[in-house]
């Protein structure tokens, strides 16, 4: 819960500084210093912060770390990468970070912190060239410990994924003090972006820039906040001031100034269940492992796997993302809204389309997430133990069937007269195309197929007056062969055709291809169909029509 009280305008330097000289060893640092540079002293202080914090991360002791006045850029250093825009100073549990000093303290009461005093500022701009955009992402991190009296500016945290929050500051955990935020950009938290649990106290945040929300950006936290101003910062599309989603921080005595606008964002209960393509069909009843996926927003990074239910933050104009990296599913991947529709397969006729696909992320407008999804994965392995998109990959484009003008079923027809010269087929053989026909269709049992007896003259009515969903196979002269007909991105109408005297497995070859729209499938054997034959059209039926993968 979100408490805000009274304002009161903090000053940096009117209220009681945490801590005191203490008995822990300092790391001093002075970028002016000349002496051996070991941090023991002002005289030798370290010319790098980010040594210094390096030192304080690994020496195994806990360390105040005192930096006089200067700019410092984290960057600079033998611990650092020159111009590695990654590089931040990162303050954890055991560091005491403290600023603001001339150079010959020997306490922290001894500094002069009233207004035109030392002033120690980490800065972004590490390539000292004038322009933002190629600054460091972020300039402070804080996971634990305590960082006071410094100015943080000039963060740029334009990228991708984290590396568009906190241009400023990211803090975690531990605490952040006596701190002023300015001159930083962020898509989201320009100034400071905040998760976890930190403590943050007398901060005056101006001057920043959020391409979309908030110099301050609170999510998924329990933060202690007092003492804070906020003024004359901007935004793109959403609040300059302060955003929270899924936050719990606590504030005390807050000065707004009066363009400084605050929102609070919400979290959407939402319900994932993967399914893995005709997992039924593989040997033990199922496939080897579930489908590992991750689920992203703006705000939230997770992988799972298995039914999850999560309360995913997501802020107005962001899209819920999913993706998958598991190699044992094939890129593609399909998401079907089970909320308030249902999933494929579900019910009688053509199954639907699925509502998102991808072979990389599905990307869904906040406006249009509802609380439950189905994620369909295709495993890299058939059934049969082939390689999914070096053996049917290229035959599983060829357009499902759907509900055309009207049609909702496929009328399958065994014409009873040749097409070559008109004479009648016998009826053994017109049995043993019926008996095949039935054969075939029953691997893809979901669709609304129907089996009806026609001569050839009959069928080029049905042609002439429906012209769509319908499929007739027929005795002629010449080799055995098919056609699946496509338009508007969807199966018409198919044929297959075969000589009088063809084997069964002929017959069952063509009518099969024929309904698929694939040709060459290594489906059928002189015993029969294997378990591939069911499983492609449940692949093709869980994809887009025309897919490619």
């Amino acid at each position: 819960m979100l408490l805000v009280c009274a304002p009161a305008l903090p000053v940096l330097c009117a209220l009681t500084l945490p801590g005191s000289a203490r008995a822990q060893p300092n790391i001093y640092v002075d970028k002016s210093a000349s002496g051996a540079g070991d941090g023991t002293s002002w005289a030798d202080a370290y010319t790098s912060l980010q040594d210094a914090l390096s030192e304080a991360r690994t020496n195994g002791t806990s360390d105040e770390v005192w930096v006089a006045a200067g700019t410092y850029y984290p960057d600079e250093g033998s611990s650092a990468n020159p111009d590695d825009r990654s590089e931040s100073f990162r303050v954890e549990s055991g560091i005491d970070l403290r600023g603001h000093f001339s150079g010959d303290e020997q306490s922290l009461e001894d500094r002069t912190l009233a207004r035109g005093g030392p002033k120690t500022i980490l800065s972004g701009e590490i390539q000292q060239d004038g322009t933002q955009s190629n600054n460091a992402y972020t300039v402070l991190r804080i996971t634990g410990g305590s960082a006071g009296e410094i100015h943080i500016e000039g963060g740029a945290a334009n990228g991708t994924g984290p590396q568009r929050r906190g241009g400023g500051a990211y803090v975690t955990g531990g605490t952040l003090h006596h701190a002023v935020l300015t001159g930083s950009r962020a898509k989201r938290g320009a100034a400071l972006f905040a998760t976890g649990s930190p403590t943050l106290e007398v901060l005056r945040v101006t001057g920043n820039h959020a391409t979309e929300a908030g110099a301050l950006y609170f999510s998924g936290d329990a933060s202690t906040v007092e003492h804070l101003t906020v003024a004359g910062n901007t935004a793109g599309s959403g609040p300059s001031g302060m955003y929270f989603i899924g936050s719990d921080a606590a504030i005390e005595d807050l000065a707004a100034g009066p363009n400084a606008t605050s929102a609070v964002a919400e979290r959407i209960q939402v319900t994932f269940n993967p399914v893995t393509v005709g997992n039924s069909l593989y040997e033990g009843g199922s496939y080897s492992g579930e489908l590992d996926y991750t689920v992203s927003t703006g705000d939230t990074t997770f992988t799972t796997s298995g039914s999850t239910t999560a309360e995913v933050p997501i802020s107005d104009g962001d899209d819920l993302e999913l993706s998958h990296g598991d190699p044992e599913y094939i890129s593609t991947f399909a998401v079907n809204n089970t909320d308030t529709e249902q999933p494929p397969f579900a019910g009688s006729g053509f199954p639907d389309e699925p509502d998102y696909q991808s072979s990389s992320t599905v990307s869904i407008p906040k406006t249009d997430v509802v609380n439950q999804y189905q994620v369909r994965g295709i495993p890299s392995t058939s059934p049969e133990g082939k390689d999914t998109k070096s053996t049917y990959g290229g035959d599983l484009g060829a357009g499902r069937w759907t509900t055309r003008d009207g049609y909702d079923e496929i009328k399958g027809i065994i014409t009873t007269t040749r097409i070559d010269n008109g004479d009648d087929v016998p009826q053994s053989v017109i049995d043993k195309m019926s008996e095949e026909f039935s054969a075939a269709t029953s691997q893809m049992s979901f669709l609304p197929i129907t089996q009806t007896q026609k001569t050839f003259s009959e069928v080029e009515d049905v042609f002439n007056n429906r012209g769509v969903n319908f499929n007739y196979t027929s005795i002629d002269g010449s080799v055995a062969s098919n056609n699946t007909t496509v338009s508007q991105g969807y199966a018409e109408r198919a044929r297959s055709t075969y000589s009088e005297n063809a084997a069964t497995f002929d017959i069952r070859e063509e009518v099969y291809e024929s309904f698929t729209g694939a040709n060459n499938l290594p489906v059928y054997t002189s015993d029969g169909f294997n378990d591939d034959a069911k499983w492609i059209p449940r692949v093709i039926y869980s994809l887009e029509s025309q897919n490619t993968f």
